[in-house]
């Protein structure tokens, strides 16, 4: 009886602690081509204390440019589906999950618009007594006809309880075989900056 009061105590602290709900937003600039070229993006995120449903991540970004006379449009929308596997623990968040690439741009006159399935990995380490954190993001796949790599490197400050700042380097490749008619291999790259929100 003695060994349940016990449990039961601990079951509810550690229920005390965990978030009900978690809202993250971001919004900034990717300069890539040597900074000619400036490309937003936004993001959400919402997260649940659900066990086995997954969170839910939405992201869009602008992404145009020319390769070889050709103006490029790949923008698109990912969609996210991830497990906090570490959440804090000694100053380490790690999430892992899926994502679905929807593009919908432009190869010069033509228009493109697909779906490619993602790995998706994210993992930031926190500096005990700064508001500073430093990680990464990584994405790759996209089925029999493309190979899409998508790296990201970030430092956040966050200056206020619930909003920070945000900047780093990205690298976007894609190589598609086939997309409604039209074939590409790009590279969008370059830094970064923005500003989140964090509830």
């Amino acid at each position: 009886m003695k060994n349940a009061l016990l449990l039961s105590t601990a079951l509810l602290a550690s229920a005390a602690q965990a978030d009900v709900l978690g809202l993250t937003a971001e919004v900034g600039t990717f300069l890539t081509d040597d900074a000619d070229d400036s490309n937003s993006y936004f993001g959400v995120a919402f997260e649940h204390p659900i066990p086995l449903i997954p969170n839910l991540r939405i992201q869009n970004q602008s992404l145009e440019g020319r390769f070889s006379g050709t103006k490029i449009d790949s923008s698109y929308n990912d969609y996210t589906l991830y497990y906090e596997l570490l959440d804090g623990l000694l100053w380490l968040d790690l999430d892992a999950g899926i994502t679905l690439r929807s593009i919908d741009g432009s190869v010069g006159a033509a228009n493109i618009s697909d779906s490619y399935p993602l790995t998706y990995v994210s993992a930031y380490v926190s500096f005990p007594g700064t508001n500073l954190s430093i990680g990464g993001e990584f994405k790759n796949g996209g089925g029999s006809d493309a190979d899409i790599t998508d790296t990201t490197f970030k430092i956040k400050y966050q200056a206020l309880y619930f909003a920070g700042l945000e900047a780093g380097y990205r690298n976007v490749e894609e190589d598609i075989d086939d997309i409604d008619g039209s074939a590409f291999d790009v590279e969008f790259k370059g830094a970064f900056i923005g500003a989140f929100l964090d509830f």
